[in-house]
């Protein structure tokens, strides 16, 4: 999360503070001052957005034209921090390296490891956004930003980046599977994404429970 300090020796212009912290900093000193403000956003005036965020009205008009872009600029913030904490990029990096000559098995195991690290990282931080709090009350909308959700990332886990580094991992023992490897990727996908860690589970299964699970079905053998 982007964090900011907030100044209480008085209020200070906009130049003295873009050369005390930098101006992308004063921007997030800006917004995170008016975050706790919005839920008064009907009456809520720039006036006070300055006053939170300790800097002259007119200083802060030179910054933000008014409330609408300042809600804009934590909407943009807010996506910047999640779209960073689910790029890919390195998860399927990891899933790549992952030995093509053990058993399919022990490989699964592994892609239920990785991904589950990675939906933690972004379950942690949408935890971290919400805390701060989502755009609400149409405020996002009036500024030209759709509201986030949780509904927004639901399909993280389907990502084709995803699904083709399993099927590619599927594909030694593509003769003894009943489909086809890229089925059962995105198959193989869903129920490690709910399985690790579905919606309010405390205790998630364990990734050699999921692969069993997987490749065995849920009925217990004769």
């Amino acid at each position: 999360m982007v964090a900011c300090t907030f100044y209480r020796a008085g209020k200070r212009t906009s130049s003295e503070l873009v050369a005390v912290m930098g101006a992308e900093e004063l921007r997030q000193r800006i917004v995170l001052a008016t975050i706790p403000l919005l839920d008064d956003y009907e009456t809520l005036t720039m006036a006070r957005i300055a006053e939170a965020a300790g800097i002259d009205e007119a200083e802060l008009l030179t910054i933000f034209p008014d409330k609408d872009a300042v809600v804009q600029a934590w909407s943009s913030m807010l996506m910047a921090q999640l779209s960073a904490a689910s790029n890919p990029t390195e998860d399927v990096g990891k899933l790549n390296a992952i030995r093509m000559d053990q058993p399919i098995g022990p490989r699964l195991v592994e892609v239920v490891t990785i991904l589950g690290a990675y939906y933690d990282r972004i379950r942690a931080e949408l935890e971290s956004v919400e805390r701060v709090g989502f755009p609400r009350h149409g405020t996002a909308t009036e500024a030209g930003t759709a509201p986030l959700s949780r509904n927004d990332f639901r399909v993280l886990g389907s990502l084709p980046e995803f699904q083709q580094a399993v099927a590619r991992l599927l594909k030694p023992d593509e003769q003894r599977l009943r489909v086809p490897v890229e089925v059962l990727a995105e198959i193989f996908l869903s129920m490690s994404r709910f399985c690790t860690r579905a919606p309010n589970e405390v205790r998630p299964l364990p990734a050699e429970q999921v692969v069993h699970l997987f490749l065995h079905g849920a009925l217990i053998s004769d």
